[in-house]
Formats: structure tokens, C-alpha cells, sequence
């Protein structure tokens, strides 16, 4: 037995399709209006007060390079937006056709509950993918326009990771809205990304060691853009793997709840 259906993951991607392309320009338009304004920034930088320029240490400091500038002023915007959609694409995959009242047609399909279930996510991820591919073309295109070198391998590695990042919190979110009862609203996805998110930007910016081990519990930090961009990164294993094995047995339990979700609504 297959556990994709073709016809069904059409279906599905177009109805998310008009999503994908608004959220995939409006950043993308973001992401290349901060890169193209770099070489005014390197100049608001060289005049910047010594009280700001402490601020900045928190975050990498002065950024000497476009791609340390992009990490902090494109790359952490792009992560925390970026958290958002896929937070809200992950948890619609199982309250959707419950908001919209096409539960009852959409189980009625020649389908298993495994098929909807598998084909659903593969549409997710097949968005998910395209738009970190859109903004990454958007960025590079910015840093091609303003004739800055940079590192591609360093630029891709970011994206892939954030990528990986964002596939980690839709299933989260995914698992989230197969536990919660039919009717609740999708905006309550976002518990999901902006605590860790929060988390995150804490355990950067403090100089407390028990608060900067704050960084180990949120999946922002193997896909944090300052340090990718730096020279003596070190990717943290211990926490990708612990991310993607949640993800992992998010998206198992997320399924057998699928299988046993009652449709009447």
C-alpha cells in the first residue's frame, strides 16, 4: 500500500499555494531591501556611539563583513517570521478541513487516514522547502546587486539549517494541534515558535551562564545565524539531534492521533 496520493497532494498545495506566495514575497521583498541597504549601513555603523556599539556585542558585534551584517539584521528576521508561517502551515494540516467544514469530504476520499495524513505533511514540507528557496534567492540576488563577495558556502549552510529548523517547528506545531480539541483557533500555533524564539534572543544577549544555557532547550540554536557566519563555528550536535528526534516522535504521535481523530464537527 502507498502512502502518497498525488492527486490528493495537489489538491492540498494549491489550496496553500496563495499562502506560500504571499508569505514568500513579502519576506523575500524583506530580505533583499536589507541586503541592498548594506553599504549605507556600513556608513550609519562607522558613526554609531560607543553605547550602541556594547549593544551590538551581544549580537557578534559590528558587523565587518555582509554576511555577519545579514546575520543579524536579515537572518534573524527571516528565522523568526519565517518560525511563524511554518508554525500556522504545520498545525492547518489537521484543523483546516475542520475550520473550513470539508472534514466530512475530505475523509470520504478512496484514502486511508495514513495516505491523508502522510500526503498533508509532504505538502507542508514541499512548501516549507520553497520558501526557504524563495528567500534565499531573494538575499542572494541582493548580495549579486550591491557586488558583495561573500561565503556561499556559509550563506547555504544557514539556509539549510534554518530550513531543517523550520521542518522541526511545523511538526511541533502539527503534534500540538493533534492533541488539542476540534474548534480551536490556528493563531494558538504560534506558542510554539515565539517562546523558543524568545528564548533564544535571552540566551544571547545575557552574560549569565545559567541563562545562556537557555540556548540548548530551543531549536533556533543550531540554525543561529551570528555563529554560522563566524569562522570558528561549531555546529551543536547534541541539540539538532535532540530537535529532530522530537520532531520525530512529534509527527508519530501526531499521526496516530490523526487516525483516531473523530470528524464530526
Amino acid at each position: 500500500m502507498t502512502f502518497f496520493s498525488p492527486s490528493l497532494f495537489k489538491i492540498e498545495f494549491r489550496r496553500r499555494f496563495i499562502g506560500l506566495l504571499i508569505w514568500s514575497l513579502a519576506l523575500g521583498a524583506s530580505m533583499y531591501l536589507v541586503v541592498i541597504l548594506f553599504p549605507m549601513v556600513q556608513d550609519m555603523y562607522a558613526a554609531m556611539p560607543p553605547e550602541f556599539a556594547a549593544i551590538m556585542e551581544q549580537f557578534g558585534g559590528l558587523p565587518t563583513n555582509g554576511l555577519e551584517y545579514f546575520s543579524t539584521e536579515g537572518g534573524m528576521m527571516f528565522q523568526l517570521f519565517g518560525a511563524l508561517y511554518v508554525a500556522l502551515e504545520g498545525f492547518n494540516i489537521i484543523t483546516r478541513d475542520e475550520r473550513e467544514r470539508t472534514v466530512e469530504s475530505i475523509f470520504a476520499l478512496p484514502l486511508s487516514r495514513t495516505q491523508l495524513f502522510v500526503t498533508k505533511y509532504a505538502s507542508v514540507v514541499t512548501n516549507i522547502l520553497l520558501f526557504s528557496l524563495i528567500n534565499y534567492g531573494f538575499s542572494l540576488i541582493g548580495f549579486i546587486q550591491i557586488g558583495e563577495d561573500i561565503n556561499m558556502g556559509d550563506f547555504t549552510l544557514f539556509f539549510a539549517l534554518t530550513t531543517l529548523m523550520f521542518l522541526v517547528i511545523a511538526t511541533l506545531s502539527l503534534s500540538l494541534a493533534s492533541y488539542l480539541k476540534v474548534g480551536v483557533k490556528s493563531g494558538i500555533a504560534i506558542a510554539i515558535p515565539f517562546p523558543l524564539y524568545i528564548l533564544y534572543i535571552i540566551s544571547t544577549m545575557t552574560s549569565n551562564e545559567i541563562l545562556k544555557n537557555l540556548k540548548y532547550i530551543t531549536p533556533f540554536t543550531f540554525a543561529d545565524p551570528v555563529g554560522i557566519f563566524k569562522a570558528d563555528y561549531e555546529l551543536p550536535w547534541l541539540n539538532l539531534i535532540i530537535f529532530v528526534l522530537l520532531a520525530v516522535s512529534g509527527f508519530i504521535s501526531a499521526m496516530i492521533c490523526f487516525k483516531r481523530r473523530d470528524i464530526l464537527i
